[in-house]
């Protein structure tokens, strides 16, 4: 018997050809072209839009409300005094809105920062100057920035005097593509 091949050289070689040339991608279908460019537009639209919206930048504290004489000394104002991380002290200034929260359940007031101490206070000192007893003492854990929020002077306003309030300052206000981890990185790389 013969060694001869019982195909042909040039058959076998298409066939192998064949075999490695995969499937490529049809781009070029005009429906797919289309949803693809509809794609692509809705995905910057939705990075456009997540750039121009703004979320506040808040600083949480805690504090107690107390009645103030004004500087009549006929009235007195309610105020809340806040106990703030020395850290936070850069970023408060007076006429920034502020919400109170006090009492369980909470009683929202909004309000305005009207004084941030330039000293810092230590927790044995706020307790006797602020007569904090019992669980008002705990709201100090270490050295503070005591910040004034003006809540008001009616006489509604009277009636939360000694209470524990939290508070919300807001400082700020940045885009929610920042919240994205990374996001901030990219963003300065693009601007510088």
């Amino acid at each position: 018997m013969s060694e001869r091949p019982i195909f042909r050289k040039e058959a076998i070689e298409r066939y192998q050809q064949r075999q490695e040339q995969g499937v490529l991608l049809r781009v070029t279908y005009p429906p797919a072209l289309i949803f693809f460019w509809i794609f692509m537009l809705a995905l910057i639209g939705a990075a456009g839009f997540a750039l121009s919206i703004q979320v506040p930048v808040v600083i949480q504290g805690q504090g107690v409300v107390i009645e103030q004489k004004t500087s009549e000394q006929s009235e007195t104002t309610t105020v809340a005094q806040l106990f703030i991380a020395p850290d936070q002290r850069t970023h408060l200034h007076p006429g920034q809105p502020v919400v109170v929260s006090i009492g369980s359940p909470p009683i929202n007031v909004a309000g305005a920062v009207d004084h941030v101490d330039t000293k810092l206070i230590s927790p044995a000192e706020a307790r006797s100057r602020y007569k904090l007893q019992g669980g008002l003492a705990q709201v100090i854990i270490g050295p503070s920035t005591t910040v004034t929020i003006f809540i008001g002077s009616s006489s509604s306003a009277r009636l939360y005097a000694g209470s524990l309030c939290s508070a919300q300052i807001q400082v700020g206000s940045q885009s929610v593509f920042s919240l994205i981890p990374g996001a901030n990185q990219l963003l300065e790389k693009l601007k510088g």
